[in-house]
């Protein structure tokens, strides 16, 4: 972290319990940072933000209720509130960065990075300016502005994309969504018409230009 004393109050939300509790223990011990509040779902964190207002929020982009993203949205709606917002995911996945930025988060940090690149981020951020993780930088310079992928999928149906392509069926991915087959069925069939593509081979190499797979 930086040189300054200054004191910074941060809100995290995960709904990973274990990752939370971990993370808050290792930002605790920059006698910089102070936890004034952690959630476990989106719906929470956006509560606990807007009654506390933090200097800087990290939140997971995939959570219960409300993802990272949409509470960054509501929170850069908010005139009063100057809480600046650090978006952590699983997946390099550029798309999700720039509806970040779009949405007014100022951060997005992969998870499987170094905690140091995450003080950086925090760093970054409070001084007022953007930090992405190296490996979504090099991705986000290398879309195509144009492509449909850049704007059109909100984070279910990327996560949908990334199950897809990860060979798992409806049933499955309904278990890991917690959300019914048909519900599931009406996400790929409306993520193939968003492409443009007819066959799950297509989904696929969708899927690995962004990232959400190897």
């Amino acid at each position: 972290m930086g040189e300054s004393d200054a004191v910074i109050r941060l809100v995290l939300a995960d709904d990973h319990g274990i990752f939370r509790q971990g993370l808050a223990h290792l930002l605790a011990g920059d006698g910089r940072i102070e936890i004034v509040g952690d959630a476990a779902d989106g719906d929470e964190a956006l509560a606990l933000i807007r009654k506390l207002q933090p200097d800087v929020a990290i939140l997971d982009i995939s959570m219960p209720g409300l993802d990272g993203i949409e509470v960054a949205r509501r929170l850069g709606d908010d005139p009063e509130l100057a809480t600046r917002v650090i978006l952590l995911t699983m997946h390099i996945d550029p798309t999700l960065a720039l509806e970040g930025e779009r949405a007014g988060a100022m951060g997005f940090v992969v998870k499987d990075n170094t905690f140091s690149e995450l003080a950086d981020a925090i760093d970054a951020v409070v001084r007022g300016e953007k930090f992405y993780s190296a490996a979504v930088r090099e991705r986000v310079a290398e879309l195509d502005p144009g492509d449909p992928v850049t704007t059109a999928l909100s984070p279910r149906e990327r996560e949908v994309l990334r199950l897809v392509a990860s060979g798992l069926t409806n049933k499955e991915m309904a278990r890991e969504m917690e959300i019914s087959p048909k519900t599931v069925d009406t996400h790929r069939i409306r993520l193939m018409r968003k492409l443009n593509v007819h066959t799950t081979a297509e989904l696929v190499r969708y899927a690995m230009r962004l990232g959400l797979v190897k």
